[in-house]
């Protein structure tokens, strides 16, 4: 019973010092208090978050200053880019309970910056949960562009890539109707071109036939 007590003691421990000492933890962040005693610390994994490269959730729970186990069984995250209203539903995964209990994460790789969102719906134990947090000043960083440190040569973004790749798909789908119409067009051509063949054979028969009545 001893050892238990030490064990979950240690563990303890180790889970505030985790939320002090973490510099993404302590700097960028949101803590908040979500009923039942429970509270949540939630931001991205990797801080400062940037567009293209993966990441993902970043959350602690805890009761009373210890370490809370099994959420990834009863809790559901939501991610929503907040400008394009885009949402997608993530599978959260504990850490590790044995090293870092009370420990969640996801994995997600976003692909555009701006701001997010992190709603969590479900249970944490036998207390339901609603909660929806957003990136900003004061919670937790927003998606960066990773042009500002990039370096020496930038890249092109995400959103400049999917552009020239549109651009090629127009063109591509432009000169595709441009070779049919061509196409029809000759096509016609010989229609017509045979066509006036045909009449002018025509019209030497009936000559042919009116010389030799006359």
């Amino acid at each position: 019973m001893t050892l238990f007590r030490s064990r979950g003691a240690i563990a303890a421990a180790a889970f505030l010092l985790a939320l002090v000492v973490v510099p993404g933890v302590a700097m960028a962040h949101e803590r908040r208090d979500v009923g039942g005693g429970y509270q949540f610390v939630v931001g991205w994994l990797g801080e400062p978050a940037y567009e293209g490269i993966k990441n993902g959730l970043d959350l602690r729970v805890s009761k009373d200053g210890k370490p809370v186990l099994g959420v990834e069984k009863t809790l559901k995250l939501d991610i929503t880019h907040v400008d394009s209203n885009t949402t997608k539903s993530f599978a959260i995964k504990a850490i590790s309970a044995n090293n870092d209990p009370g420990h969640y994460t996801t994995d997600v790789l976003p692909t555009v910056s701006g701001v997010y969102k992190f709603r969590f719906t479900g249970q944490v134990e036998s207390t339901n949960i609603d909660q929806t947090f957003t990136s900003g000043p004061g919670t937790f960083g927003s998606i960066e562009p990773t042009t500002p440190v990039q370096f020496p040569q930038p890249l092109a973004s995400v959103r400049e890539v999917q552009g020239a790749a549109k651009g090629a798909s127009d063109a591509a789908a432009a000169a595709t109707a441009a070779a049919k119409a061509a196409t029809d067009a000759a096509a016609s051509a010989r229609t017509l071109a045979i066509a006036g063949v045909a009449l002018g054979a025509i019209g030497m028969a009936l000559g042919g036939m009116s010389l030799r009545k006359r």
